[in-house]
């Protein structure tokens, strides 16, 4: 009998540990965070390798700290190889893409070592680690945002190494590519590991970017 455990880990981008209604924030409204904490354990005292979203991303993937694997900032280039885009080239989302860097090269990630392992590893959501076209470190299956941050109604999302367009609500399209990988890979004797790293709630936050009833929530 198998005993290794199956894994989900869901990411938020950018939200701070005081961003929770659990955490004492009685402006904010986070009802399904609420409940996975009242029901499993909540870190107290733990913190965060780096205020930003792409060296704290490579903290959490690496175990280590920015000065150790080289992420010190928001990651502006080297998701895309501008000369395979064809007539995307032109973008304005990709004026900063030149050629793909893939920042975590030579690293070992925990991914990595849950693959050698055995499991199935799925990513669905941001990447934003350099060269999104490609699965990397122990993912083999691989839903992500072209560039890193995008808007919320017009993501450039990458599937099965093509880029496209996206003009739905870039939470739910993660939410079921997730839930997608979930029934796929639950069904096997292969232990798996699905990695769930939304965009939200990072910017943008103009109110054409969400659905009307989050936005209703915060009215006054």
């Amino acid at each position: 009998m198998n005993q290794r455990p199956n894994l989900l880990f869901i990411l938020t981008d950018d939200q701070g540990a005081w961003a929770l209604r659990c955490a004492g924030n009685t402006d904010i409204h986070t009802p399904n965070l609420d409940r996975l904490a009242a029901r499993g354990v909540r870190f107290e005292n733990f913190f965060c390798a780096s205020p930003v979203c792409s060296p704290a991303r490579a903290s959490i993937l690496t175990g280590r700290i920015p000065s150790q694997h080289g992420v010190h900032d928001w990651i502006r280039s080297g998701s895309l190889d501008k000369k395979a885009l064809g007539p995307q080239a032109d973008h304005p989302y990709f004026a900063s893409e030149d050629r793909p860097i893939r920042y975590l090269e030579g690293l070992v990630t925990y991914p990595d070592l849950l693959a050698q392992r055995g499991y199935a590893c799925a990513l669905s959501g941001k990447w934003h680690l350099g060269d999104s076209m490609h699965p990397q470190h122990g993912f083999s299956r691989w839903y992500t945002i072209g560039r890193g941050g995008c808007l919320y109604n017009q993501a450039d999302v990458i599937e099965d190494g093509r880029l496209h367009f996206e003009d739905r609500y870039i939470t739910d399209l993660i939410t079921e590519r997730a839930l997608g990988y979930l029934d796929e890979l639950s069904g096997r004797e292969q232990p798996f590991y699905v990695s769930v790293h939304y965009t939200a709630p990072h910017d943008p936050w103009d109110e054409d970017q969400h659905p009307k009833e989050f936005i209703d929530l915060y009215r006054d």
